[in-house]
């Protein structure tokens, strides 16, 4: 009675654990897929942390037009300094005679033993011939492009987790379509028994059933195995264990209505973030030959300075505390050519960046079209397989009945099952092919960032 008792306590108390394990699975939706995708991600990550190491520039830039101050103090120490002995000698008369007075000799050092200084100075730029905002202006697009090729990495990883999602519920789907079918041959292998025994047919179309059964149960097999190489893959992109169970949110593909009035519309070409890389690297182009220009202006500084040292050369005492101040002017002069080379190499740079820019423009609209007809590509394939499988399910029907009747072979009954899996197979690729194609579209147009 006691061990009864404890027996069942330790099933209930296992049968909570396995409960609340279960209820405490998520189950994760297409949108949260990518959400812990973005946050697993290193590509993403570096990409971020190359926005973030931009801004951080932008700010740089703009504290250089700042006046900055600096301090700086040095101390030495001579332990035997220089020194001058000045000999004794008699001081002379008027008359060039002796006069007996004797003037000691002495020694003079020629160093401090101890000397040091401190220098507080301030240094604000006046004029750097615009350099200083063309070093902004660089920043500014250094933080878009930043941005742009972040915005560029998160459609790439959208792109490869919706066609990881996507395949993972079309194996799904196609599981339940072998369960199904696998139910169905059950049904017929017995329907072919009972005939057997009675002699209706012969053992060789019991045995033909049999071959299909299994066919079937090994396929589910596979496709189990398969559902779990998908998911471990689906695990490993969004920063899971790649072991961990994993129960998606969506089984069946549900394709939406409004595909058909999908176009092409140059104004998305604007939406794509490589084409704003590219103006934006234009525009770099053009703001570095800016800069060359500037480097070769006047550039005026101004500068003030605190001072305390010993010895000072500007106090007249010895620990005088000393201010000054002015502005420093730089032109230059001649360079050998240095400037119009510089700008030669940077117009060169310049036409590169424009040359990229409509290679790429071309090939991306390229890329819209062909996205386009995939995507129309896959719906019509899609009727065609709806229409299919609706004909093999009223085939599969008309056989089963047939073969009720007598009027029908086990071989055309199994013909028509198989049919009917394939058909099924046929529409679950199609879909999943339409949604695959209804990402790479809106990548295609820059709007698979969400």
């Amino acid at each position: 009675m006691r061990y009864n008792i404890f027996k069942t306590a330790f099933l209930l108390t296992i049968g909570l654990l396995v409960t609340k394990q279960i209820v405490a699975q998520e189950v994760l939706s297409l949108q949260v897929c990518k959400e812990k995708a973005l946050e697993h991600n290193q590509t993403v990550k570096s990409a971020v942390s190359d926005f973030k190491s931009s801004e951080a520039s932008l700010k740089l830039s703009k504290r250089a037009m700042l006046p900055t101050f600096d301090l700086t103090s040095n101390y030495t120490y001579l332990s035997d300094p220089n020194q001058m002995v000045i000999p004794g000698y008699e001081l002379p008369t008027i008359n060039g005679q002796p006069s007996g007075v004797y003037s000691p000799g002495s020694i003079t050092d020629l160093a401090y033993t101890n000397s040091y200084s401190a220098n507080l100075g301030m240094s604000l730029p006046i004029y750097m011939g615009g350099k200083l905002q063309h070093v902004k202006t660089l920043s500014k697009l250094g933080v878009q492009l930043a941005d742009d090729n972040l915005d560029r990495t998160k459609s790439d990883l959208f792109l490869d987790i919706e066609t990881k999602y996507w395949g993972l519920v079309s194996l799904q789907e196609q599981k339940m379509v072998i369960e199904k079918s696998i139910e169905l041959l059950t049904d017929v292998l017995k329907e072919v028994n009972n005939r057997y025994k009675t002699g209706i047919v012969t053992k060789n179309e019991l045995l033909k059933t049999k071959v299909e059964l299994n066919n079937a149960k090994l396929s589910l097999i596979e496709l189990n195995d398969n559902i779990e190489l998908s998911k471990m893959s689906l695990n490993q992109s969004i920063g899971e264990e790649i072991m961990s169970t994993l129960q998606i949110q969506d089984s069946i593909i549900i394709i939406p209505n409004h595909l058909s009035d999908i176009s092409f519309d140059e104004k998305q070409l604007l939406g794509r973030s490589e084409v704003k890389m590219l103006n934006t690297q234009l525009e770099m182009s053009k703001t570095q030959k800016k800069l060359v220009s500037a480097d070769y202006l006047p550039q005026l500084v101004s500068f003030a300075n605190y001072v305390s040292q010993n010895p000072d050369h500007y106090g007249k005492q010895k620990n005088d505390f000393t201010f000054n101040a002015g502005v420093s002017l730089s032109i230059p002069v001649f360079h050998w050519g240095e400037k119009k080379l510089k700008k030669h190499i940077e117009q060169r740079n310049i036409e590169k960046a424009e040359y990229e820019l409509d290679q790429s423009t071309e090939l991306m609209t390229l890329e819209i079209h062909q996205a386009i007809f995939k995507l129309k590509e896959s719906l019509i394939k899609l009727d065609f397989t709806e229409t299919s499988l609706e004909q093999a399910n009223e085939n599969l029907k008309l056989e089963r009945n047939r073969l009720k009747q007598g009027v029908s072979t086990t071989r055309e009954l199994l013909n028509a099952q198989l049919q009917w899996q394939q058909s099924h197979a046929n529409f679950i690729n199609a879909k999943t092919k339409v949604k695959t194609s209804i990402a790479k579209y809106y990548k295609s147009i820059g709007q698979l960032n969400s």
